[in-house]
């Protein structure tokens, strides 16, 4: 954040390198909507775990069983792994993913954020249960081999969700609580007037302003903290608010309106928040 709160949390991520590839992904993800990304990081989850699955039964059987191969067929059509020799089934999983890029990935390909999208999905917590869950069948197959074995669709199902899941309307909650520090620093950095923007804030979140007045706006730090103490009032009534706000922070939607916080610091004027949270719902670079 331009007055101090972003470019901490920048600061935070790690090497300069995992920061350096972290804003290479941001910038490539801009170039489509953040519901477009995380729709194609969906489909990249299921082709991975799709993947994972084929992987774990051929190291089971040391072959293509005919059901696998009719699946494999039925989802990748010309890929031509009937005609792979057993010297060679290891890398087949891997071959899957690589033919996935040529031919399902197209639209990612093509606008040059695919690297974003298989990015921003090693990151949700899910890609780590599909490899566990997956390094558990192999376990459970290794001892008692199935009879027959589950189709695709049935293991991703079976697959654990991560440990701790938020409701929907939760993880909402939580990321317009944030959007909204972030917007009501925006006014302060215009120069709103104090009396209006203390309207706005009160509107949302009365009696927050008796214990936090607003701070200077050229204090970064009283700045970033009165907003980190906006976005607990939100969520003081949810168990584990803390873990519920990590989400909230990482989500792909708070990683946009992050992007559009920036893009806007430089603007003279600010739309109400449920017009700039819109804009931040919308907020694309060169597509």
């Amino acid at each position: 954040m331009g007055v101090g709160k972003n470019e901490s949390s920048r600061s935070n991520r790690g090497s300069d390198s995992q920061t350096e590839l972290s804003e290479r992904m941001l910038q490539q993800s801009l170039r489509v909507s953040w519901r477009g990304l995380a729709a194609e990081v969906d489909r990249v989850l299921e082709f991975r775990a799709f993947s994972l699955w084929t992987r774990a039964i051929i190291e089971i059987e040391g072959s293509i069983p005919d059901s696998v191969l009719a699946s494999i067929e039925g989802r990748c059509p010309g890929s031509r792994m009937r005609k792979r020799g057993s010297h060679d089934l290891g890398s087949l999983w891997t071959d899957l993913l690589a033919w996935s890029e040529q031919f399902v990935f197209t639209e990612s390909k093509a606008g040059g954020w695919i690297e974003a999208a298989h990015y921003y999905s090693g990151l949700d917590p899910r890609s780590e249960q599909i490899w566990l869950h997956m390094e558990r069948s192999v376990s459970e197959w290794s001892e008692k081999r199935p009879t027959h074995y589950p189709e695709f669709t049935e293991w991703w199902k079976a697959a654990p969700a991560p440990s701790f899941e938020i409701p929907p309307a939760t993880l909402d909650e939580a990321i317009e609580a944030i959007a909204f520090s972030y917007w009501a620093v925006l006014l302060l950095a215009v120069g709103d007037q104090e009396s209006s923007l203390q309207d706005k804030i009160e509107s949302r979140c009365p009696s927050f302003l008796t214990n936090h007045p607003i701070p200077p706006s050229n204090d970064a730090d009283a700045v970033a903290r009165f907003c980190g103490a906006m976005e607990d009032y939100h969520l003081a009534g949810h168990e584990d608010s803390q873990r519920v706000k990590a989400a909230a922070m990482n989500h792909l939607r708070t990683t946009r309106i992050t992007a559009y916080f920036d893009a806007c610091l430089d603007h003279v004027q600010i739309p109400p928040f449920q017009v700039w949270l819109q804009h931040a719902d919308e907020f694309v670079v060169n597509p």
